[in-house]
């Protein structure tokens, strides 16, 4: 503890600075972990695959894939193309119990406004009740003012469309209500944000958080008070362990939106080798998209990888690529962020390679069609949120343009989905209890009773979530047993157009 560290026998300059910093005396001048995730460098060795990552890491990916492929396929969603028409009268309860169980809701026009309790930050709240004497409420835990404001605004906004849904439908047992708390990106906001929704008797589910660092750190309240968390934007294939299995990841995570990468680029004849480019610019979520893609190629398909890494930082990305191609890539998968993937294009196009291209859904938007120009044309992407153009978005996209003025935005539908399957779990549990069925009737379990007021409680709505299928507007929705993760890999392919970014239709499975 006294002497100086003994590093004789270590001859790279940099490792050499670094394992000096990590090894000082001084715990301040010590690199956190987080300074860690950018100050080493990396790469493939010589001749080897992206298999030198420790071996607990290496087999919970093997094992987490491996269950991914055992898993049986759902059915892919319908498209509603028909437009809504004139207004309705609305219909009863058990009518949105019936059209919640057949599919995607179709939204009508005059829906009652949703009640609104704006929670601008932590501990704000407050607004109108809802009528008809007894309310429920669902929070929305998202980023509003941060890094992931757009994700954020527009999951509170599909959450609002929802509860303007269920709210317009006569004899109801409950009103619900909406109640927002801005995070702002920041894990310890989020842990606060989560305490608070946690201490309101009146929330019985959250949509969120946005960001995985956000969901990362509010697990454990909401885990402590049983409270279901539904989050459609926090992609990590792994979060803390949790207890009471209240989380529901309900959304394919980024080492299952590999699936799909893999047949678009490999299941086709002119592609035998998969050049892939892992920018750890891009952080977790790059790493595991690309360490899956790499992991999944021999898998799925008879054809072979050449994976690079390069640390975070990284600017200047010709030698790459060059190594790329030298190595007879036919296709090439870019795992980081947008300024990356547009060095990347921007190299590409000077180079007499014509072979297909795509991007991890992270690039995708106006900064890589900026920073690209010309040479983003052609570039794909596959991403978990559909596109307000797609055919089975129409009439919630037409009903989000009466509401808000606008076109819904990426992830919209995802977070309207999931609250239609939350209010119809709730309508459910209170139809049971008030006809005096058993929860095993709903697909709860035993233990997950009503309230005494009939109201559903926090943890039959958790058991019922579980144990539900909800065919929606962006995909089905079931959930795994044991981790509470989306079944199946359903996802939406786009490709860049004329400078544009244009909705190409799902994603591609394997024929079955």
């Amino acid at each position: 503890m006294h002497d100086a560290p003994d590093l004789d026998g270590i001859e790279d300059p940099a490792l050499r600075a670094l394992l000096e910093r990590c090894l000082a005396k001084d715990p301040g001048e010590r690199p956190a972990a987080a300074d860690l995730d950018t100050l080493i460098a990396e790469d493939v060795p010589a001749g080897a695959t992206v298999d030198w990552l420790p071996e607990d890491v290496v087999r919970i990916i093997a094992d987490r894939s491996a269950a991914l492929l055992a898993l049986p396929d759902i059915d892919a969603t319908v498209a509603v193309t028909e437009e809504p028409g004139p207004p309705q009268p609305a219909p009863g309860r058990r009518r949105f119990l019936f059209l919640a169980a057949g599919g995607a809701l179709a939204l009508g026009g005059g829906a009652l406004a949703a009640v609104r309790l704006t929670g601008d930050g932590i501990g704000g709240g407050g607004g109108d009740g809802a009528s008809g004497g007894r309310r429920l409420i669902i929070g929305v835990h998202a980023d509003l003012t941060g890094p992931m404001s757009a994700a954020g605004r527009a999951q509170e906004r599909g959450v609002r469309l929802a509860v303007d849904r269920f709210n317009s439908l006569d004899d109801q047992p409950f009103r619900l209500a909406v109640k927002v708390l801005d995070d702002q990106g920041d894990p310890a906001r989020s842990a606060r944000v989560a305490e608070e929704f946690a201490r309101d008797p009146e929330v019985v589910a959250v949509i969120g958080p946005t960001s995985d660092g956000a969901a990362g750190a509010a697990l454990s309240a909401y885990d402590e008070a049983v409270l279901p968390v539904l989050t459609v934007s926090a992609l990590l294939m792994a979060f803390p362990e949790r207890a009471n299995g209240s989380f529901f990841q309900a959304s394919p995570s980024y080492a299952e939106l590999s699936f799909p990468v893999v047949h678009r680029l490999l299941l086709r004849p002119d592609v035998e080798r998969l050049g892939i480019l892992i920018d750890r610019s891009g952080g977790q979520s790059a790493y595991q998209a690309g360490y899956a893609v790499n992991l999944l190629t021999p898998q799925l398909t008879t054809g072979t990888t050449h994976p690079r890494v390069v640390p975070a930082g990284t600017s200047v990305f010709d030698p790459v690529v060059t190594d790329l191609l030298s190595h007879r890539s036919d296709a090439l998968f870019y795992a980081g962020e947008a300024a990356g993937a547009a060095k990347v294009a921007r190299i590409l196009a000077n180079l007499p390679f014509t072979g297909p291209c795509m991007a991890q859904h992270t690039a995708m938007g106006p900064e890589f069609l900026e920073q690209a120009g010309a040479a983003a044309d052609g570039w794909e992407f596959v991403a978990p949120f559909i596109d307000a153009t797609a055919p089975a978005a129409a009439t919630f996209a037409a009903a989000h343009r009466k509401r808000f003025g606008a076109a819904p935005a990426a992830w919209s539908a995802e977070a309207y989905d999931v609250a239609n399957l939350v209010a119809r779990e709730l309508a459910r549990l209170a139809e049971a209890a008030a006809e005096g069925a058993t929860p095993a009737a709903t697909g709860a379990s035993a233990s997950a009773t009503p309230s005494g007021n009939g109201l559903p409680t926090r943890s039959a709505l958790t058991a019922a979530i579980a144990a539900a299928r909800y065919d929606g507007v962006s995909r089905s929705y079931a959930f795994d047993k044991e981790r509470q993760q989306l079944v199946g890999q359903d996802a939406h392919l786009y490709r860049v157009k004329d400078g544009g970014v244009r909705y190409v239709g799902p994603a591609p499975k394997p024929e079955s």
